[in-house]
């Protein structure tokens, strides 16, 4: 349970009026007692309603675009409850989402939305593609005082935004494991990703292919298809895939599209184990009926719910928002749902 404002000056040994001015970040405090006041509410997990107050004078909202390529991809449907919840949480901030969603991973489209953004908005949440002019666009944001927090994608050049979502590398060395352990050391391996635009993706191969190389080197990687979160894509892909190496007898599903992969298996007389990514509806059922045999999840609630609680917390302490925050990883099999 979060404390008082009166308890927490009580913790830090001043007036209310002292935790008042290092909260609002205001001049006549010493950085000692600033940063004590700060630590101290961070670990008691204070939440002030400063900005609500504030706003209300003002008489603004802090309005927030989110903009997601998450049409046709079922992980983001927790990502957005995640979103709406801390807007919820924070509607005394005055926080306002402004949701637009698109398809795929087209940087044109990406940079049609970010032109369009108005001037005055709160931050920024986004789904960046890996594209130069989408970054150039995205500093300029930052350049002009926008907040910036990156999910599921991150730019390394964004040096002033901050991601929160999965560790992309670290998740293909989990999945490198499990195609070793469930093989038993011995497999023809095929990958599905979703888009060459998505840095993750390409960290999540990198990661498979690091443990294989490291350790299974009897697994062997025959390709890799892209589907663009697509599921016609995704099930002509694996069609093709399927063709062209026969001998096919483990499926690794790094992104979406998996619906459409399951569809063109299920055509497929020989035995495939299956592993996925993410707990959306299809990866469940699959899972239940044993065409997927594990699935690596990474906490989309808490990465949509932290991304609005980084920019309400920015707007009420006046400081940055810090680091970049990382996902919990875990394993689920059919025994976990």
């Amino acid at each position: 349970m979060s404390i008082t404002a009166k308890e927490l000056a009580e913790l830090a040994g001043v007036s209310r009026g002292t935790v008042d001015r290092a909260l609002k970040n205001r001049p006549d405090i010493s950085t000692e007692t600033k940063a004590r006041i700060l630590a101290l509410a961070k670990e008691y997990n204070y939440t002030p309603n400063l900005i609500g107050k504030a706003l209300v004078h003002a008489g603004k909202s802090l309005t927030v675009p989110v903009i997601l390529n998450s049409i046709g991809n079922p992980f983001f449907a927790a990502v957005k409850k995640g979103l709406f919840a801390a807007q919820s949480a924070y509607s005394d901030y005055g926080i306002s989402l402004e949701l637009t969603e698109f398809k795929g991973y087209a940087p044109e489209r990406l940079l049609a939305l970010l032109d369009a953004l108005p001037e005055d908005i709160g931050g920024l949440i986004v789904t960046p593609i890996a594209d130069e002019r989408v970054e150039e666009k995205l500093r300029s944001l930052t350049e002009n005082g926008v907040q910036v927090v990156m999910l599921t994608g991150k730019l390394m050049s964004m040096q002033n935004a901050i991601y929160i979502g999965c560790d992309y590398l670290k998740s293909g060395r989990i999945a490198g494991r499990l195609v070793g352990l469930l093989s038993g050391g011995r497999a023809n391996l095929f990958i599905v990703t979703g888009s060459v635009h998505h840095k993750g993706h390409a960290q999540r191969i990198e990661g498979i292919e690091s443990v294989l190389k490291q350790a299974y080197p009897d697994v062997r990687l025959l390709g890799v298809s892209e589907n663009l979160d697509d599921d016609e894509v995704a099930y002509s892909a694996m069609k093709k895939a399927l063709r062209q190496y026969p001998e096919t007898d483990f499926v690794y599903i790094t992104a979406g599209g998996v619906n459409g992969t399951l569809r063109a298996l299920g055509e497929h007389k020989g035995k495939i184990t299956v592993c996925t990514f993410d707990d959306t509806p299809v990866v469940r059922a699959a899972l239940r009926d044993g065409k997927i045999s594990a699935t690596i999840c990474q906490q989309p609630y808490e990465q949509g719910y932290r991304a609005v609680k980084a920019i309400a917390e920015n707007a009420v302490l006046q400081q940055p928002l810090g680091g970049d925050i990382y996902s919990e990883l875990s394993i689920k099999v059919d025994q976990s749902i």
